[in-house]
């Protein structure tokens, strides 16, 4: 059991990922409540939402390219190339709810506003570097398991 970080680092993002995804289901979220209350004032916020849904929706993938990284699970790698773009463009422009959150953070206090940054992406960056080596370049773990097979 040789890559059992980076199991556990499969169910820590699912559950990251599926955490976020339930905002979108529960009435009283903040997540809901601060689309409701901007669509309220500005129909055109409902770009905000729909592209924060979309970015959700596409972190759902992200999670899964990283279980076929883990169980070296051979899939069309167009797709995945292609995923992997959308994930860095949508990561840029999705986020406008946790934007704001990090602009009210840095208004605080400095380092709240870095530690807010870090909270929110330091647990996507392995998804990132998982889903670059499954989609460009040959799984390190796949050449871990060959080499036990050969000695």
């Amino acid at each position: 059991m040789k890559n059992w970080a980076w199991k556990l680092y499969g169910i820590f993002l699912s559950t990251v990922i599926l955490n976020s995804l339930k905002d979108i289901f529960i009435k009283d979220s903040s997540f809901r409540v601060f689309y409701t209350i901007l669509i309220a004032f500005d129909k055109r916020y409902i770009l905000f939402l729909a592209l924060n849904i979309i970015d959700l929706l596409i972190n759902i993938f992200a999670a899964i390219v990283v279980f076929y990284y883990i169980f070296n699970v051979k899939r069309s790698l167009k797709l995945w190339k292609a995923l992997f773009l959308l994930r860095i463009g949508f990561d840029l422009i999705g986020h406008f709810y946790d934007i704001q959150f990090i602009k009210a953070a840095f208004f605080q206090n400095l380092t709240y506003g870095l530690a807010c940054i870090g909270v929110l992406a330091l647990p996507m960056l392995p998804s990132y570097l998982a889903h670059y080596n499954y989609a460009f370049k040959k799984s390190p773990i796949a050449k871990e398991t060959k080499l036990q097979t050969m000695s």
